[in-house]
């Protein structure tokens, strides 16, 4: 058995790292911690979430796709989230939806690549 300690990073494919870059850093505070010369990769973070960006030419995350990233908010912020969601033009691809007494909103980043935001936090 691999004892797994904790999640290291997140990947996610984009077809332009700067508009990925630009967009993470915009909706949700993310800065650049490192980018290679040349690679088409950077790492950006906000609080302990590290995610990598990885540059693909011409991708786009397939409509059908379930994979996505999840994001807890608190539920003060939800509203506000969905404000600015609507404020950027960016579209919602499910929700938002009552859970468990709580909510979740889904939408995608210009690739297509799914995020997801709730409150409460998942808890099993």
């Amino acid at each position: 058995m691999i004892v797994i300690e904790n999640v290291d990073h997140i990947g996610i494919t984009v077809s332009d790292l700067d508009r990925a870059i630009e967009f993470y850093s915009d909706l949700f505070d993310f800065e650049v911690v490192e980018r290679a010369s040349n690679t088409g990769e950077a790492y950006i973070k906000v609080a302990d979430i590290l995610i990598k960006l990885v540059e693909v030419n011409d991708y786009k995350s397939p409509e059908n796709s379930k994979s996505h990233i999840c994001f807890y908010i608190d539920e003060e912020d939800f509203d506000d989230a969905l404000d600015e969601l609507e404020e950027k033009n960016i579209p919602i691809v499910f929700g938002p939806e009552n859970i468990r007494k709580g909510r979740l909103v889904v939408f995608a980043d210009p690739d297509g690549n799914k995020i997801e935001l709730r409150y409460p936090r998942l808890s099993l």
